[in-house]
Order: C-alpha cells, then sequence, then structure tokens
C-alpha cells in the first residue's frame, strides 16, 4: 500500500515538473519571439498623439462651432455698454465702483476675445493665411491694402472686433478712475473713449490741463520713491 502511494505520488510529481518544464520553454519561446519583433517607439508615439489630438478636436468641435464665434461675437459687443452706461452717467456710484472697480469685467471680456481666437484658428480657412498677416507689417508693400484683404475673413474680423472693445473697456476704466482719485470730470472722455478709442484719452488730458489737475507723473519713479 505504502509503495504504491509512493509511486502514485513519484508519477504526480513527475507530469508536474513535465508540465513546468513546458510552460516554461513555452515562455522562453513567447519571450524570444517578442524580443524578435521590432518596436517602433516613434510610430506608437505618433500614433497615441494622433488619436489624443484626433479625439479632443472632435470633442470640442460643437463647441468651438461659427455658431458660437457669432454667439461669443455679440457678447463681445453688447456685454461692456452697460459697463460703459455706468461709468458716463454714474461714475461715483457704489454700483459703478462695485462693477468696476476690480480687473473682473476686463478679464471677463479678455476670455471672450480668447475663445474666439482659440475657436477660429480650429476651424478650416478660419483665420487669414499668415502670409498676408506678415504683408500688413510689409512696409516695402500696401499695409493698408493687405488689412483690407484680411477683413473679408469672418473670424478674423470677429477676432480684431473683440479685441479693440476689451482694450477701449481698458483704457476707458483707467479714465474713469484717475478722475475718481483726482477729481476730473470724465464723462465725456469714457464716452468718446468708447466711441473712437484714443481721441477719448486725448479728451481726458486735455481736460486735467484745462481744470488745472496737470498730468499724472512718471508712476514707475513715484514707486520707487515709495519704497525709499
Amino acid at each position: 500500500s505504502n509503495s504504491n502511494s509512493n509511486s502514485n505520488s513519484n508519477s504526480h510529481n513527475s507530469k508536474a515538473n513535465l508540465n513546468i518544464n513546458a510552460f516554461s520553454k513555452t515562455t522562453q519561446r513567447s519571450n524570444t519571439n517578442l524580443n524578435a519583433m521590432p518596436i517602433d517607439m516613434d510610430a506608437i508615439t505618433s500614433l497615441s498623439s494622433s488619436l489624443s489630438s484626433s479625439s479632443i478636436a472632435t470633442s470640442l468641435s460643437p463647441i468651438l462651432s461659427n455658431e458660437n464665434i457669432k454667439a461669443a461675437f455679440n457678447v463681445a459687443t453688447f456685454g461692456p455698454q452697460i459697463l460703459w452706461v455706468f461709468m458716463i452717467f454714474l461714475p461715483n456710484t457704489q454700483i459703478t465702483k462695485k462693477l468696476m472697480g476690480s480687473y473682473a469685467p476686463i478679464v471677463a471680456f479678455s476670455l471672450v476675445h480668447l475663445f474666439i481666437v482659440i475657436a477660429s484658428a480650429s476651424q478650416d480657412n478660419g483665420t487669414a493665411p499668415l502670409a498676408e498677416f506678415n504683408d500688413v507689417f510689409d512696409p516695402s508693400g500696401d499695409p493698408q491694402q493687405a488689412m483690407m484683404g484680411m477683413m473679408k475673413y469672418p473670424n478674423f474680423v470677429s477676432e480684431e472686433w473683440s479685441h479693440v472693445l476689451t482694450w477701449d473697456l481698458f483704457v476707458g476704466r483707467m479714465i474713469w478712475l484717475d478722475g475718481l482719485k483726482r477729481g476730473v470730470f470724465t464723462g465725456h472722455s469714457v464716452l468718446f473713449c468708447n466711441l473712437i478709442g484714443p481721441p477719448g484719452f486725448l479728451m481726458h488730458v486735455a481736460t486735467c490741463l484745462i481744470t488745472g489737475k496737470g498730468l499724472v507723473g512718471n508712476e514707475a519713479e513715484d514707486l520707487e520713491k515709495e519704497e525709499e
């Protein structure tokens, strides 16, 4: 009985060893085959990047659409107008100070502009060709004509318009704040800053000189003096 048991046990052990050896050989062959296979890491990286970019573009395409660019254009056009009304007609009220006292409105409309830029860049032929843009800064050519040519691109118009309106609001806020600090009337200057930009700033300069308030000095030097 004990001999039979030992015999069966040895038989089982032999089979187990054979199975282990067979598995080991199979694994070694698999590893050899894998090592023999050439792996192009550049191709894998390129494919991964391509799939990632494609999936991102596909998921964002409904957001970065021409319709949303038009909507952002309207926000950039009409959104700031109520802020101009407060600065022009109610410059000293608490509501105007709360609305325009921080950079929040400028940041908000800057983000609208940034959205238009990104959405336009994602469109096929959404932005004016770089060659045409370079022509605007070519003094040997006709920069004005080049700029007129770029205006045929709707998304470029949207980008430029929101760009101008956001900076007009930035300067208008600066004029309004200077008026509050130094007691200068700014309604007319802020109005013209909204309508035609830089001439509004020049009106503020003229108002400061005529009323005897003078112009703000070198602010950088003033900061150095305060630090001393």
